[in-house]
Protein backbone atom coordinates (compact mmCIF):
# COMPACT_ATOMS: atom_id res chain seq x y z
CA UNK A 1 0.00 0.00 0.00
CA UNK A 2 2.60 2.43 1.04
CA UNK A 3 6.52 2.49 0.57
CA UNK A 4 7.99 0.67 3.22
CA UNK A 5 4.70 0.02 4.89
CA UNK A 6 5.43 2.92 6.84
CA UNK A 7 1.63 4.49 6.56
CA UNK A 8 -0.36 1.30 5.83
CA UNK A 9 -1.82 1.17 8.70
CA UNK A 10 -3.07 4.60 8.28
CA UNK A 11 -4.61 4.33 4.92
CA UNK A 12 -6.58 0.56 6.08
CA UNK A 13 -8.12 2.52 8.54
CA UNK A 14 -9.09 5.18 5.61
CA UNK A 15 -10.17 2.27 3.68
CA UNK A 16 -12.09 0.17 6.23
CA UNK A 17 -14.85 3.14 6.20
CA UNK A 18 -15.12 2.89 2.79
CA UNK A 19 -18.10 0.12 1.05
CA UNK A 20 -15.69 -1.35 -1.65
CA UNK A 21 -15.86 -4.69 -2.88
CA UNK A 22 -12.15 -5.40 -2.93
CA UNK A 23 -9.81 -4.14 -0.52
CA UNK A 24 -5.90 -5.79 -0.53
CA UNK A 25 -2.75 -5.40 1.67
CA UNK A 26 0.69 -6.23 0.12
CA UNK A 27 2.88 -7.22 2.63
CA UNK A 28 4.23 -10.34 4.29
CA UNK A 29 2.19 -12.58 6.83
CA UNK A 30 3.90 -11.08 9.73
CA UNK A 31 3.70 -7.47 8.72
CA UNK A 32 -0.26 -8.31 7.81
CA UNK A 33 -0.76 -9.44 11.55
CA UNK A 34 1.24 -6.69 13.03
CA UNK A 35 -0.75 -4.35 11.23
CA UNK A 36 -4.27 -6.05 11.90
CA UNK A 37 -3.15 -6.45 16.07
CA UNK A 38 -2.83 -2.53 15.95
CA UNK A 39 -5.84 -2.24 14.39
CA UNK A 40 -7.81 -4.59 17.04
CA UNK A 41 -5.76 -2.39 19.33
CA UNK A 42 -7.79 0.92 18.46
CA UNK A 43 -11.27 -1.00 18.40
CA UNK A 44 -11.66 -2.34 15.10
CA UNK A 45 -12.86 -6.07 15.15
CA UNK A 46 -12.25 -9.43 13.44
CA UNK A 47 -15.32 -8.69 11.17
CA UNK A 48 -13.90 -5.42 10.05
CA UNK A 49 -10.27 -6.81 9.47
CA UNK A 50 -11.81 -9.85 7.37
CA UNK A 51 -12.92 -7.35 4.57
CA UNK A 52 -9.24 -7.13 3.72
CA UNK A 53 -7.57 -9.47 1.15
CA UNK A 54 -4.12 -9.74 3.19
CA UNK A 55 -1.61 -10.73 1.74
CA UNK A 56 -2.86 -9.35 -1.31
CA UNK A 57 -2.68 -12.33 -4.37
CA UNK A 58 -3.86 -15.76 -4.84
CA UNK A 59 -1.78 -18.06 -2.91
CA UNK A 60 0.79 -19.23 -6.21
CA UNK A 61 4.11 -19.41 -4.53
CA UNK A 62 4.71 -15.69 -6.26
CA UNK A 63 8.71 -14.28 -5.34
CA UNK A 64 9.09 -11.88 -7.97
CA UNK A 65 7.27 -8.71 -8.43
CA UNK A 66 5.98 -10.04 -11.74
CA UNK A 67 5.14 -13.24 -10.56
CA UNK A 68 3.05 -10.88 -7.33
CA UNK A 69 1.12 -8.94 -10.06
CA UNK A 70 -0.07 -12.00 -11.81
CA UNK A 71 -1.10 -13.40 -8.25
CA UNK A 72 -2.77 -10.03 -7.57
CA UNK A 73 -4.80 -9.20 -10.70
CA UNK A 74 -5.79 -13.35 -10.57
CA UNK A 75 -7.19 -11.81 -7.18
CA UNK A 76 -8.86 -8.96 -9.00
CA UNK A 77 -10.51 -11.00 -11.68
CA UNK A 78 -11.75 -13.81 -9.19
CA UNK A 79 -13.86 -11.12 -7.41
CA UNK A 80 -14.64 -9.84 -10.53
CA UNK A 81 -16.37 -13.04 -11.73
CA UNK A 82 -17.22 -13.68 -8.48
CA UNK A 83 -20.99 -12.90 -8.01
CA UNK A 84 -20.88 -13.56 -3.85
Amino acid sequence: MTYGHQYDEFVLQQCLRKDCRYLGMIGSEDKVKQTFDILKNKGYSDQDLQKVSAPVGLSIGSKTPFEIAVSVTAELIKVRNCKD
